[in-house]
């Protein structure tokens, strides 16, 4: 009877390893390239601001690395900066993204992607006003479909093989204990 509060305990354990989106504090976990399985994806994308609405983001994985083609909601942009408005005043023109227009004549831009999850600091030149905007934007993996994110597999064939192991343990050890009390 003690024997299975341990292989409860084992399973709810094994449960908890097994998750691959959520961290134990129920916040989403961090994915990056290596986590997602090389492809195209639409994707969901948090902004920290109503006025820098993302409103289409295709996200592609390929060779580690991801990048996604975000849409927005108006043509207020000239261009983004992947960091903040301040490190933008001194950084090169080239580290500069310029927008595309898309076939519907919306504004796109091709943005590198460290990790799903994540807040990413991005700084938007406003052509209106002249000057660099602080967004923070959060590429979310429970967007994507079935299938994108690789599969834990690996783990959960980890996780199964120590408790069969400690489950097979446990019987021979009781089995024992048993014999050697009839024995007596």
């Amino acid at each position: 009877m003690k024997y299975l509060g341990i292989i409860a305990a084992l399973l709810t354990a094994m449960l908890v390893l097994t998750v691959p989106v959520y961290a134990q504090d129920g916040e989403r976990k961090p994915l990056y390239a290596a986590d997602i399985n090389e492809g195209s994806y639409d994707i969901a994308v948090e902004s920290s601001s109503s006025m820098f609405r993302v409103v289409e983001c295709r996200l592609t994985v390929s060779d580690d690395e991801m990048t996604a083609v975000m849409t927005l909601s108006g043509k207020g942009y000239s261009m983004l900066f992947m960091g903040t408005g301040e490190e933008a005043l001194s950084a090169n023109d080239s580290s500069f993204i310029p927008f595309a227009e898309n076939s519907e004549g919306q504004y796109t831009y091709t943005v590198p992607v460290p990790a799903l999850n994540a807040t990413v600091k991005c700084a938007a030149w406003s052509i209106k006003r002249e000057q660099w905007y602080d967004r923070d934007l959060v590429f979310l993996s429970d967007s994507l479909p079935d299938g994108a994110v690789k599969n834990s597999s690996g783990i959960i064939f980890i996780v199964i093989a120590v408790i069969t192991a400690l489950m097979i343990c446990a019987a021979v050890v009781i089995t024992v204990k048993r014999k050697k009390k009839n024995d007596e």
